[in-house]
């Protein structure tokens, strides 16, 4: 009896040994200071001011963890947009890193892997990027955005990440629902059409076409569904709505393609195109600003606007000033789609190759730390960016998601330009495959550089 209980307490030492209790291995940084770098803010604990109550909660539990680890973890505003990039490069290249992890957009990340200046992630024993476990009892594991390391794994390594999902930078439709409501709509239309599953894109023209009114019968429209601009977004929903993308990334091989050539992307193309033939897309007017379409959706001129999500809780789109009502719903499924896409990007986290492997663990351990969920309540932080809890019980649970994610690959090539289609898709008077055409030779050429 005495040798049988000896046997099982060493299996049990065995597997406490190999499995941590809590999942997530730790690693001993006491005394370090760790810095994330980005271009738009400072983040200290001993100096942010929350805004909310989620705020409240995610800075006392980062607090907690700091003091409970002996370590410094802070976001710095290293320099500005137009210097990120030439900082990153040159403060790694001299070995000495302005920061111990860089948020950069994906062709800067791009240009500093094919210089060797990037660290592969996937290789730490302390944290998994790619199967996070909890940083102790009672802890949520990190949200690791799982599409974000498949679109920057090559060759099986893993060199960048990015935390939780994507809820800022999807493409997104708005709608005024005062105006819908004046039109003989709905005004919760399209929430339910998208629920429904009926929200497609013959459904979506219907809806345009009575959203453009000449209201007092003078020969001149009103109001119009949308602006013409901006034109690039407005593309990037549409194609992306029917399973299409400007780049691809092949999974076999792990390099960029040309995907405009597909024929979703010129079923997508010929859409748009419609779009404006039907004469529901308001034109630019004569002497106006780049940005004019920002004002017309604000003021109520047009009953939708397609734009990334972020402007949900931008300071400069204020549509938390808007005085109509409005609702946030996915763009409508295309004939090539069995399901809504979600069409996002995200700015890129990095480890510079400066560090050893040792050191890796470390930064991801306190990346594990600084970014731990407080619960599983991400909803009750989104309610304040919307007028109405649909736009987070149905859009931004469709948005989570992974299954219906598409990364836009256009933004890890750099110098490719998708505005070369969409800024001249109105006003093209040939075929829609002339001007796919027209374009091909020079993003051939700018992809084939990237998968160098």
């Amino acid at each position: 009896m005495l040798k049988r209980t000896m046997i099982m307490a060493l299996v049990v030492l065995a597997l406490i040994t190999a499995f941590p209790v809590w999942g997530q291995s730790k690693a001993n940084v006491k005394g370090m200071e760790i810095i994330i770098g980005n271009w738009w803010v400072d983040y200290d604990v001993k100096g942010y001011k929350p805004k909310n109550e989620l705020q409240e909660k995610i800075l006392a539990q980062r607090a907690k963890l700091l003091a409970e680890n002996g370590v410094v973890i802070r976001e710095k505003q290293i320099t500005d947009w137009n210097g990120m990039q030439q900082k990153a490069v040159i403060s790694t290249m001299s070995g000495k890193p302005d920061a111990h992890v860089f948020i950069l957009q994906p062709n800067w990340a791009m240009a500093m892997r094919a210089r060797g200046l990037l660290a592969p992630l996937n290789t730490s024993k302390v944290v998994n990027i790619k199967n996070p476990q909890p940083i102790g009892k009672g802890y949520k594991p990190v949200e690791f955005n799982q599409p974000t390391i498949d679109s920057f794994t090559f060759d099986g390594k893993a060199y960048a990440f990015s935390v939780d999902v994507n809820l800022n930078n999807f493409q997104a439709l708005f709608f005024n629902k005062r105006l819908f409501r004046e039109a003989g709509l709905d005004p919760n239309l399209p929430y339910d059409m998208q629920k429904a599953g009926t929200w497609t894109w013959a459904a979506f023209l219907d809806v345009c076409k009575k959203l453009t009114r000449d209201t007092n019968n003078d020969g001149i429209m009103d109001t119009y569904a949308m602006t013409r601009d901006l034109s690039t977004e407005i593309l990037d929903a549409i194609i992306s709505s029917n399973g299409a993308t400007y780049v691809d990334k092949d999974p076999k091989t792990g390099k960029f393609v040309n995907a405009t050539n597909r024929p979703e992307f010129l079923e997508a193309l010929q859409y748009a195109i419609r779009l404006n033939t039907e004469g529901v897309l308001k034109p630019r007017p004569e002497n106006s600003n780049w940005d004019w379409f920002k004002s017309e959706f604000i003021d109520g001129k047009v009953a939708m606007r397609i734009d990334e999500s972020y402007i949900a809780n931008s300071d400069s789109v204020q549509l938390d000033k808007m005085k109509d009502d409005w609702g946030m719903v996915l763009f409508p499924k295309g004939p090539k789609s069995s399901t809504y896409r979600v069409y996002s990007r995200d700015n890129l986290m990095v480890i510079p190759a400066t560090y050893k492997q040792a050191d890796i663990d470390k930064i991801l351990y306190a990346v594990a730390l600084w970014y731990t969920p407080v619960d599983d309540d991400w909803k009750s932080g989104q309610y304040n960016f919307f007028r109405d809890p649909r736009a987070v019980d149905e859009t931004l649970v469709l948005v989570r998601d992974p299954k219906i994610a598409m990364i836009k690959y256009f933004a890890y090539i750099n110098g490719l330009e998708r505005g070369d289609i969409a800024w001249n898709m109105w006003y093209h008077e040939g075929e829609p495959a002339q001007l796919i055409e027209s374009v091909s030779q020079d993003w051939n050429a700018k992809i084939n550089e990237a998968n160098r």
